[in-house]
């Protein structure tokens, strides 16, 4: 899917999705569910998770 097809189907500006793929700009979490569902993958796909170990816990 190209990145104008995807911002038509979020309804936003083809420029707002080029901020979030260049990490200039973050998605709401309600766009990122909505993005989830156009691609057909989790909302959790689109975040980086990063262990912490016990120790390092403040």
């Amino acid at each position: 899917m190209s990145q104008a097809e995807f911002a038509r189907r979020m309804k936003v500006a083809e420029s707002t999705v080029s901020r979030w793929i260049s990490g200039e700009r973050d998605m709401r979490y309600e766009n990122t569910v909505l993005a989830a569902r156009i691609l057909n993958c989790h909302a959790e796909d689109f975040y980086e998770w990063i262990e912490e170990d016990e120790g390092t816990r403040h």
